[in-house]
Parts: C-alpha cells; sequence; structure tokens
C-alpha cells in the first residue's frame, strides 16, 4: 500500500490510505471552484455530489490501466490562510457540506491542490499530454500550491515520456497569466467554447502548449 508524505505531492492510486475519502475531498474542491470562482469545469449548477465523486472516481480508475496520473495536495487546516464558504451541493442531499478532513499522524489535513495528467492512447503521438483541472483551494492560495503540484505533474510527465503538454482555461481569468508564467506558450483561442457557471453566458477558453524537451524546469 502506498503511503502519504504531507511533506509533498501525493500521486494517487486506488491503494493510497484515505483514497476514497481524498476523492470526496478532490470532488468539493472541484464543486468550490465552479460556486465560487466560476471555473468552467464540466458541471454545471445545481452541482451533484454523487456525480462530482462518480467523475473523480472514474479517473482514479484510469490510473490504475495507465491512461492518466492524479497529483494531489494535501495541507493541514490549521494552516488556512483564508476560511470561504464551504461547497454546496444542491442536487443531491446525501453529503455534508464540508469537506472530508484527512488524518495524517494526528493532524487533520485537506485537499489543497489537485491536477491530473491525461495520457492518451495514440501510436502517432504516444509524446502527447493533456494537463486537466488543475484546482487550488481558495483556503490555501498564494502557498505555491498550483506551482508544486504543476512541478510534480512535468516530472511525472517526463519519466514517462510525455514531453508535449496541451491545456486549457477560460479567457479573462487568473490561469490565463499563470501558465505563461510556468512556461507554457499560449497558442490561440476558441471561441464560445463553454457555458459559464456563472451567468449561462458563452464564454472563449485559451489554449496553450509546452515542450518539455527544451523548457525549464517549472
Amino acid at each position: 500500500m502506498d503511503t502519504i508524505n504531507p511533506n509533498k505531492p501525493l500521486l494517487l492510486t486506488a491503494s493510497a490510505p484515505e483514497a476514497e475519502t481524498i476523492i470526496e475531498g478532490i470532488a468539493h474542491l472541484h464543486a468550490h471552484c465552479i460556486l465560487h470562482d466560476h471555473t468552467l469545469a464540466t458541471f454545471l449548477p445545481p452541482l451533484s455530489f454523487a456525480k462530482m465523486t462518480s467523475y473523480w472516481s472514474d479517473r482514479l480508475s484510469q490510473v490504475s490501466t495507465g491512461h492518466r496520473h492524479i497529483i494531489v495536495q494535501l495541507l493541514p487546516i490549521s494552516t488556512r490562510t483564508a476560511n470561504t464558504p464551504p461547497s454546496v451541493f444542491t442536487a443531491d442531499s446525501e453529503t455534508s457540506a464540508s469537506a472530508p478532513e484527512i488524518d495524517i499522524g494526528g493532524e487533520k489535513f485537506e485537499v489543497a491542490g489537485v491536477v491530473s495528467l491525461h495520457k492518451p492512447e495514440s501510436e502517432t503521438g504516444p509524446f502527447r499530454g493533456e494537463v486537466e483541472k488543475l484546482f487550488t483551494s481558495p483556503n490555501h492560495r498564494r502557498k505555491g500550491v498550483a506551482r508544486t503540484i504543476m512541478r510534480e505533474l512535468e516530472m511525472v510527465a517526463v519519466r514517462d515520456d510525455r514531453w508535449s503538454l496541451l491545456l486549457d482555461t477560460t479567457v479573462g481569468t487568473e490561469a490565463e497569466n499563470v501558465y505563461p508564467r510556468l512556461g507554457y506558450t499560449r497558442m490561440g483561442v476558441v471561441k464560445a467554447y463553454g457555458i459559464s457557471p456563472e451567468d449561462g453566458q458563452l464564454v472563449d477558453e485559451v489554449w496553450f502548449w509546452k515542450d518539455l524537451r527544451s523548457s525549464e524546469p517549472i
């Protein structure tokens, strides 16, 4: 069985301690970013805990088949720099509005950040990877969480010989400025790409790319 070292990002697997609880924590973080940051991230309100945990459980199953990595940063609840309102799943009622706690050595931790590396099957592009669902908790921002888990993702990608990385984010968001600082090249914009969870309006998406063979490590 895997172990959890709270001092470094966790490569989540189904055999990791507290894997189910961590998946629930990721679902809460995902919901929080949709509801409070209005992040374009697959789901629209009203949000369902069952649907979102199923989504992440499916992605965890892809880890065991070698098609994905999920990188998670856990941080102590006691180190929160903010206390934002909890996520609310209004489409069902089988869960608490509070994110679950993970006990490590007698201290309570929570999911502070997550990012996923999708490794699509392609004989013509076995070197490609897709960076998906980079979320950081509003309770732990400005601590370098995004940079830390993206650094881990890139190290994992290099290990797996996935050196051509593609990602996208909504035009006008803070992430649009973050990715260039991490060495990603802006490629272009897709107009009317998705429906905003804030107001239902169509929003544009910007795409970025990075060649890990010729880039400095994050």
